[in-house]
């Protein structure tokens, strides 16, 4: 028959192994719902910092589109006064009766003072688009630090969590086995026979 001390103890054991591994249950659910939250937060992040560098993108590309289209229109004006100016030189010539190499050198002059102008609007042009693409480039840096500024949720292993649940049943049962009663009888050695010289052991006679 059980020892009731030992039966208290054994029930008291298993409970607290049940205990140990409901807290370790507890304690996955609850780091897997945070990895999950911050996940979560993950997303959200770089969806933000999308939704904003594309509208940035946006401003840049409508800066850029301005500024050719600003460029095309210096330069077809400067050609317009270029013409202006070369059609005056030709009346004033000729009034004033000038022609030859005179006249020809000077609207040369006039043409060519209008090609520098028209070379410099590009090369400003050309400027000022590699600055809005260095914007660009970097708006685009910029994102990539702000969405890595954002960790990713790190999911706790569920076969590492069942094994340390496995392990805490297996010491449960290992200590519950370890406070059974040993079946062993009195003293630990077995009966003798009488062997003594009294006189049970004389045969009686009449």
């Amino acid at each position: 028959m059980c020892d009731p001390m030992s039966i208290a103890v054994t029930a008291m054991t298993v409970v607290s192994t049940g205990a140990q591994m409901y807290g370790q249950q507890q304690q996955y659910e609850a780091a897997a719902q945070r990895a999950e939250a911050q996940n979560k937060m993950y997303a959200q992040n770089r969806q933000n910092t999308y939704k904003a560098l594309g509208r940035e993108y946006g401003d840049i590309n409508t800066r850029q589109s301005q500024e050719q289209q600003l460029a095309t229109e210096e330069k077809e004006q400067r050609t317009r006064e270029s013409r202006s100016q070369m059609a005056r030189s030709r009346v004033a010539a000729g009034e004033a009766g000038i022609s030859g190499n005179t006249v020809h050198l000077g609207l040369r002059d006039i043409g060519g003072a209008a090609a520098r102008d028209r070379s410099t609007i590009d090369r400003n042009l050309n400027w000022t688009l590699g600055q809005l693409q260095r914007q660009k480039q970097s708006r685009q840096t910029a994102a990539v630090n702000r969405i890595n500024s954002v960790s990713k949720g790190q999911p706790p292993s569920r076969g590492a969590a069942l094994a340390g649940m496995a392990s805490t049943a297996a010491s449960g049962v290992t200590q519950a086995a370890s406070l059974q009663p040993q079946n062993n009888s009195f003293g630990g050695s077995s009966p003798r026979p009488y062997g003594g010289s009294g006189w049970a052991n004389k045969t009686y006679t009449r």
